[in-house]
């Protein structure tokens, strides 16, 4: 038996179905990952269907009944959309890769209050401020990780859990994570941090906006996350949106 539930939802994307229908995957703050299809929504005057689109929030209201793969939409209201993402090449890069990371690395039906909120808050800092949108989404990324269990330990070794501090030597190692100095000595070394890097990494973890850093910095750990996941998630090879031109 189907019951009626109401949800905020951001679209993750989006295809035809049939003649007259479309069929959208959401990002639920209550559900999590659902699709569901939105019937008669290809129709020019339908007004639904211009709200499906990309990256919008949305208020659904849902047919929804746990054994149907395949949810059905009875209502929809606009909550949000982003403008100025759409506008700009790099906010539309980094926004779509954060829908990416959702898209591949969440699963239906599991949701997460964090990552939904953490979501819309990082969409509209991308589509409000001037702030680095590459920051922005680095940011986002090691929330991202931790919210799906992967999360990056920062303080302490994780071989023999001593302190980390920024002026001792800082390996990494896809499959254990960060080590100090004397724990490096006898595994493989996928890389080594200095002390401006790892200051970084620290202040990309913390709740700071206004870092400096440089581009190439940037890009550095952004591979080192990609990789990172790719070591441990097999079925995952990478964030396209990434390389975008």
């Amino acid at each position: 038996m189907s019951e009626i539930i109401k949800t905020e939802a951001l679209v993750l994307r989006k295809i035809d179905y049939g003649d007259t229908s479309k069929i959208a995957q959401f990002y639920s703050r209550d559900f999590g990952k659902i699709s569901a299809i939105i019937k008669g929504a290809r129709s020019i005057k339908s007004k639904i269907g211009m709200m499906i689109d990309t990256m919008n929030l949305l208020q659904l209201v849902l047919y929804r009944k746990e054994t149907r793969e395949v949810q059905i939409v009875s209502q929809v209201d606009l909550i949000k959309h982003y403008p100025r993402i759409r506008d700009d090449y790099e906010k539309y890069k980094y926004a779509s890769a954060i829908i990416e990371l959702i898209l591949n690395l969440t699963f239906e039906n599991e949701h997460s209050k964090k990552i939904f909120d953490g979501t819309v808050r990082i969409l509209s800092l991308l589509d409000a401020s001037d702030q680095n949108s590459k920051l922005l989404f680095v940011k986002y990324f090691f929330f991202f990780l931790k919210e799906i269990g992967y999360e990056f330990q920062l303080k302490h070794c994780n071989i023999c859990r001593k302190d980390l501090l920024a002026y001792d030597e800082v390996s990494f190692n896809y499959e254990t994570g960060l080590m100090c100095k004397k724990c490096r000595k006898d595994r493989f070394v996928n890389f080594d941090f200095d002390e401006e890097l790892f200051n970084l990494l620290i202040g990309l973890n913390s709740k700071k906006n206004n870092i400096i850093c440089k581009e190439e910095d940037l890009n550095l750990i952004i591979n080192i996350l990609e990789k990172f996941l790719m070591y441990h998630i097999h079925e995952f090879k990478g964030i396209k949106s990434l390389k975008m031109s």
